[in-house]
């Protein structure tokens, strides 16, 4: 067999087990219309039931919200008018080193109950890319609201990047700073490039998922 017919094997079979690999979450509620487009590119129309691969951006149309639970039970919410990202995530219950869950908010909000990733797992392996800051967490439930992509009639007054924490604890990073922020606190990033204190919760912008999707 010659060496670019082995290679073009090797890709074949690549391709394969990524194609036949399981979802790594699932979708469990819905609202309006959600739009899936694969690593490759690929669309489909998100549906209850249906899942979630490594690779997918979810993106939820106006006056449409979506749940999924990851393979570890991590639960994230997405709000009207959100991109998200998958960037890279597994879960093994007998490799809690290994675990990871790499994910990106690219515009709208979120909101997140953590899994066992995050509780079992190295502390580094989980984190939440934004336009202004990454998101670790140990053991929490948080919001994420980026202010500067809000969807038709959203709140004028919203400014940067609004985070809330609603049970245990966070740690927000930028390129010039590092806030721990814990339940009933919050924090505004206005820039990737400049400091930012912690408030009290109620002076920040909270992700309030609609009944459908609680």
């Amino acid at each position: 067999m010659t060496r670019a017919r082995a290679l073009l094997l090797l890709l074949l079979v690549l391709t394969a087990s990524a194609a036949c690999a399981d979802p790594v979450a699932t979708i469990t509620a819905l609202v309006g219309n959600v739009a899936i487009q694969s690593a490759g590119g690929a669309q489909r129309v998100a549906a209850v039931g249906g899942g979630i691969d490594n690779g997918d951006t979810v993106q939820t149309g106006v006056a449409s919200e979506i749940v999924m639970i990851f393979t570890d039970k991590q639960r994230v919410y997405l709000k009207p008018g959100s991109v998200f990202r998958v960037d890279d995530f597994h879960y093994a219950a007998d490799a809690p080193k290994d675990d990871r869950s790499f994910l990106s908010l690219v515009k709208g909000g979120l909101r997140a109950v953590d899994g066992l990733v995050a509780k079992e797992g190295k502390p580094e392996n989980y984190r939440v890319k934004t336009a202004t800051s990454t998101i670790g967490i140990r053991g929490t439930e948080y919001s994420v609201t980026d202010c500067a992509n809000l969807e038709p009639g959203g709140n004028a007054d919203c400014k940067g990047e609004q985070i809330v924490v609603y049970d245990g604890q966070i740690v927000v990073i930028n390129q010039v700073d590092q806030k721990i922020v814990r339940a009933g606190e919050g924090t505004i990033v206005l820039s990737p490039r400049l400091p930012f204190g912690v408030l009290p919760a109620s002076r920040v912008t909270p992700v309030v998922p609609s009944a459908a999707c609680r």
